[in-house]
C-alpha cells in the first residue's frame, strides 16, 4: 500500500471533512502499477471503518437554507438525489455479483462492499431527513421523495442499465461474460466514472464554500470506500482480460456503449449552464474529469483507452 493510502486510511471523520477529495482519489492512481489483491483490500476495509450515525448534521442544517437559493436548488437536489438513489440501487444489485465471483477472496471482499453500500444509504437517508427535511416515515418513502429530482440520464444508468446487468448474472450463474459486463457497469462506469467524478465536483464546491461540514466528512469517507471498490473492479477485470482477450474486448465494448450516457449524466442541466459560466465555471469539468479518469483505468487494465468524446 502506498504511503498516501496509509495516511488517508487513518483519517477520522473530522479530519476527512477538511481533506481535499483529490487526495483520496489519488489513491487509485498511485496504486495502478500494482493493483492491490482482494485480500489486501479486505484488510484496508477493516482499518477504514466509520459510522454513519457518528456524524453531526446540526451545522449543515443551519446552513442549508442559505445555501440552497432558488437559482441553484434544482442543481443541488439533482446531484444529491442522484447519490442517494444511486447508493440504494448499488446496494440492491450487488448480491448476484458477489455470489457469482469465482474466487473465495473476491466473494469475501465484495461482502464488505455490500456493507459499505448499505452504510452509504444510511448516511444519505440521515442527510435527506435531518438537513433537507424530505418527508417519509420509512427509508423507501424518503427515497421516493428524492427520486423525481434525479435527471433522466442518471436514472437510466442507475435504475435500468445496472439492474439489467446484475439481473443477468443472477439468471445465468457461471456465465463469466455476464459477470464481466456487470462488474464493468458497476465498478468502472457507475463507481469509477459517475460516482467518483460527481463526488469530486460536489465536495470541491462545498469545501471551497466552507459549508456542510457533516456532509463533507461522510461523503469523503464514502469516496474513500469507493476507492477500494474501484480498485477491486479494475483488478478483477485486468485478470479476466489477461486470462482471455475476449473479456477485454467485452469490457471495451460495454464502456463505449454506455460512455455517452455517463457523460450526459455528469453534465449540468442546460438551464444551469449560463449560471455556471457567469460564475466563471466550466460546465463540462466533471464529465471531462470522468473521461480522463476512465481512459486511465482502461490503460491500467491493458485495454484500449479510445472513448466517445464528451459532448
Amino acid at each position: 500500500m502506498s504511503s498516501s493510502a496509509q495516511q488517508i486510511g487513518a483519517l477520522t471523520l473530522g479530519q476527512l471533512a477538511e481533506t481535499p477529495v483529490d487526495e483520496v482519489l489519488a489513491i487509485i492512481d498511485e496504486e495502478e502499477t500494482r493493483l492491490p489483491t482482494p485480500q489486501e483490500l479486505y484488510q484496508r476495509w477493516e482499518r477504514q471503518q466509520w459510522r454513519a450515525y457518528d456524524i453531526d448534521f446540526s451545522e449543515d442544517k443551519a446552513q442549508w437554507a442559505a445555501l440552497v437559493t432558488p437559482d441553484v436548488r434544482p442543481m443541488r437536489l439533482a446531484g444529491l438525489s442522484a447519490f442517494f438513489v444511486g447508493e440504494a440501487s448499488v446496494t440492491d444489485t450487488l448480491a448476484p455479483v458477489c455470489a457469482d465471483m469465482p474466487g473465495e477472496a473476491e466473494r469475501i471482499f465484495l461482502a464488505t462492499q455490500l456493507v459499505d453500500e448499505a452504510r452509504h444509504v444510511v448516511f444519505f437517508e440521515r442527510f435527506f431527513r435531518e438537513v433537507i427535511a424530505l418527508p417519509g416515515e420509512r427509508l423507501e418513502d424518503v427515497l421516493a421523495e428524492a427520486r423525481p429530482f434525479v435527471r433522466p440520464a442518471t436514472a437510466t444508468m442507475l435504475l435500468e442499465v445496472l439492474p439489467e446487468a446484475t439481473s443477468r448474472v443472477q439468471r445465468e450463474p457461471g456465465n463469466l461474460e455476464a459477470l464481466v459486463e456487470a462488474v464493468t457497469v458497476y465498478h468502472i462506469l457507475i463507481e469509477g466514472a459517475m460516482a467518483l467524478a460527481g463526488q469530486r465536483g460536489m465536495l470541491n464546491t462545498y469545501r471551497q464554500m466552507q459549508v456542510l461540514p457533516g456532509f463533507r466528512a461522510g461523503f469523503t469517507a464514502v469516496a474513500r470506500d469507493e476507492s477500494r471498490h474501484v480498485l477491486f473492479g479494475m483488478g478483477f477485470l485486468r485478470r479476466m482480460a489477461q486470462q482471455d482477450a475476449r473479456y477485454g474486448r467485452l469490457v471495451e465494448a460495454v464502456v463505449r456503449r454506455h460512455a455517452p450516457m455517463v457523460w450526459e449524466a455528469l453534465s449540468p442541466a442546460p438551464e444551469m449552464i449560463p449560471t455556471i459560466l457567469a460564475n466563471g465555471g466550466n460546465p463540462h469539468e466533471t464529465s471531462e474529469f470522468a473521461f480522463n479518469s476512465l481512459r486511465k483505468k482502461l490503460r491500467v487494465m491493458g485495454l484500449s483507452p479510445d472513448l466517445p468524446a464528451v459532448a
